[in-house]
């Protein structure tokens, strides 16, 4: 919902566009969902939000020069149209999550493929506000992880959600990952058993808390089930 009580859509399209099936779509509708305008960008849009000045801010993936993968950065007017995009990452990034930071920046998650290094880590970028790369950290093992959410904590530090398959109780677990204000690792979390469990997002909660939603193939009734779980301030369970 926006602050004008209407609501912004961030998604894609390959009906519009001139860069095939990477177009990102923009939608703006009143309060009882009538468009207003619609702006379709380059890329593929992972995720967006609005933000305090009443503006967009719009992560995803787009494809480079030298066919790889770059974690793109748009910020837009209020209409929608493009004021600045900042590219990061290079060979293949993806990005998946952003959130304005209480500092006017930005904070990014996403995925890597750093040079050299055939598993998928974990992207943790934190911007100004025009999108320029304060810090950035990685997190990841032996195999492959990734990211879905981030969300900037109450003691200025951020809680990431995500999945592993380098450690946890085997095949992949739902990953929590707390840093502090420097994107440094206080601690992680793993959830989940012997199959397939993934993290989709995490919000810190009233309590101090996280609330992870997700879904599971190693619990429940089979195959994929959604998955909710609620933990202390430290991560557990």
């Amino acid at each position: 919902q926006t602050l004008d009580g209407g609501y912004i859509i961030f998604g894609n399209t390959q009906s519009f566009g001139d860069w095939g099936s990477s177009n990102g779509w923009l939608i703006k509708t009143d309060e009882n969902g009538n468009e207003q305008w619609s702006q379709v960008l380059e890329g593929h849009i992972n995720f967006g939000q609005q933000t305090s000045d009443g503006e967009y801010i719009i992560i995803g993936s787009i494809d480079s020069i030298d066919d790889d993968k770059n974690v793109f950065l748009t910020k837009t007017d209020e209409s929608g149209n493009e004021v600045w995009t900042q590219l990061f990452g290079g060979y293949q990034s993806y990005g998946h999550s952003v959130q304005q930071t209480s500092d006017g920046g930005y904070i990014i998650t996403g995925d890597i493929y750093p040079f050299g290094n055939n598993n998928r880590d974990i992207l943790l970028i934190k911007t100004d506000d025009d999108g320029n790369e304060v810090w950035s950290q990685i997190f990841g093992g032996n195999e492959n992880e990734g990211s879905k959410s981030v969300q900037q904590t109450s003691d200025g530090g951020y809680i990431i959600t995500g999945y592993t398959r380098s450690y946890g109780n085997g095949d992949v677990d739902v990953w929590l990952i707390k840093t502090d204000e420097s994107g440094n690792e206080v601690w992680t979390q793993t959830f989940g058993g012997t199959n397939l469990d993934f993290g989709e997002s995490v919000r810190q909660t009233t309590d101090g808390g996280y609330i992870i939603i997700g879904y599971t193939k190693s619990f429940g009734c089979g195959g994929r089930d959604l998955w909710l779980i609620k933990t202390d301030e430290n991560g557990n369970e």
